[in-house]
């Protein structure tokens, strides 16, 4: 049995490992204000254009370089007049990709630190220590009744993809505590060990937070994943935001300990802090009621 110890602000995690096993600063809400100023033909399917040299690019301004939400507002409406002008046939969700795209590029550090700490359900990409996450796909259980929101690194592919950012919502009615999923979710008997768990105060909200650091194996697999989890709640409800890295090694075991020691690595412990930073809107709870459930 191996103990690793590790400081994070204050708190002290102990990681038993068992041998072999708010801010506001880029008004996404005004997209929403904002559409009806925009052609109809934006609703239609497109595919999100490059940004980086386009006459739309040339024009961008960070939201933070702008003196007040009325001019923001006012920018982002004309920046929509201009995308629905120059792609007519793009939709919404385009429009969202594209402009974070320019975000980007002019290195926004404000608006793209604000978006990750409080996602909305119309949060198409993220950014997370300086990668690209997204856009989001969305999933629903009908077994366990919980929604699954994926921002995958780069947009891959879930068999190709090696690291993203996961979201799981639990539901309002009845309201699930985030007591009681950190409880079960670390009472797991499958493939799941836990690495280190603490609770603190949600850095966003200041609720109770409950904080996982766990690593899933499989038996005769050369691969894991190492799952650096935040449980807490939304309005009257719960979520989970889950941080999960692809570790491959020579056999299980080895990939096992690999993911102990990037946990451990300055990477691992960067990350980690930063998803205390993220937080959600509490627009999920309408938005999810409404939504499909295929």
């Amino acid at each position: 049995m191996r103990h690793y110890r590790v400081h994070r602000e204050g708190f002290e995690v102990f990681a038993v490992v068992r041998q072999p096993k708010g801010l506001n600063l880029f008004p996404i809400v005004f997209v929403l204000v904002g559409l009806a100023i925009a052609s109809p033909r934006l609703l239609a399917t497109g595919t999100p254009q490059d940004a980086s040299n386009s006459d739309l690019s040339s024009s961008f301004r960070c939201p933070e370089d702008y003196p007040s939400s009325e001019a923001k507002q006012a920018a982002l409406k004309e920046f929509m007049r201009a995308y629905a002008a120059k792609f007519p046939d793009n939709n919404v969700r385009d429009l969202m990709v594209y402009r974070y795209r320019l975000l980007v590029a002019h290195s926004c550090i404000q608006a793209l630190q604000s978006m990750l700490a409080d996602v909305s359900p119309f949060s198409e990409m993220l950014s997370l220590q300086n990668r690209d996450y997204g856009p989001k796909t969305e999933e629903f259980d009908p077994a366990t009744k919980v929604w699954t929101i994926y921002f995958r690194k780069d947009g891959e592919p879930p068999a190709l993809s090696d690291q993203g950012l996961i979201f799981n919502f639990y539901g309002w009615k009845p309201a699930t505590s985030p007591e009681a999923i950190a409880q079960a979710f670390v009472s797991r008997r499958d493939n799941v060990q836990i690495l280190g768990k603490f609770q603190a105060p949600d850095d966003v909200t200041k609720a109770p937070a409950y904080f996982i650091v766990s690593e899933t194996v499989y038996p005769g697999q050369t691969f894991g994943y190492v799952n650096i989890s935040k449980i807490t709640s939304v309005g009257s409800g719960a979520y989970t935001v889950t941080f999960s890295k692809k570790i491959a090694g020579s056999t299980s075991a080895d990939a096992a300990e690999k993911g102990k020691a990037w946990f451990l690595s300055d990477e691992g412990q960067k990350i980690s802090h930063a998803i205390d930073r993220v937080g959600v809107d509490t627009a999920w709870e309408e938005y999810l009621s409404k939504a499909p459930r295929k």
